[in-house]
């Protein structure tokens, strides 16, 4: 672990994400992200062990990952019912391999740029006071139905 990474501080439990741990296999752990602009269902897929590249990961972890994306993905379709769900992993700001599942809703327009600005323009309102924030409830709601759904249990078969 890392002391001064935020991805570190959330598999050590320092920086807790609302509604905790959707799932833990002991190599990735999904959690609703943690920000207060973060709309309900907006996941991070995190790896355990700090590690910044996708050529870091054991075996064990990169054949983990793939059914742990969809499992993810399946059940924000099924829950949040968004018009497309994005996988992304940037790792740049934050040098810690995690991945975001990000649904874009009817309400948001398309297109991976433009569902970007718009996301970054809206959480700049919400952080402002000036757009609706989702509560803590909502975000905790939403995790408990998502983490109820039956793909992480198929995932431990």
């Amino acid at each position: 672990m890392n002391g001064s990474c935020p991805r570190c501080a959330i598999i050590d439990g320092r920086s807790p994400t609302p509604g905790g741990t959707i799932y833990d296999d002991g190599l990735w752990v999904v959690v609703q992200h943690p920000g207060q602009e973060s709309d309900p269902g907006e996941l991070f897929v995190v790896l355990r062990r700090h590690a910044e590249s996708m050529a870091a990961l054991t075996v064990a972890e990169a054949s983990a990952l793939g059914p742990i994306l969809r499992a993810g993905v399946t059940a924000i379709e099924r829950i949040v019912k968004p018009e497309r769900v994005y996988v992304a992993s940037f790792n740049e700001r934050v040098r810690h391999l995690h991945f975001y599942l990000l649904a874009r809703t009817g309400a948001m327009p398309a297109g991976h740029v433009t569902s970007d600005l718009f996301r970054r323009g809206r959480g700049i309102l919400r952080k402002w006071g000036l757009a609706h924030r989702p509560s803590v409830e909502t975000r905790v709601e939403t995790v408990e139905r998502i983490r109820d759904e039956d793909v992480w249990r198929r995932l431990r078969d």
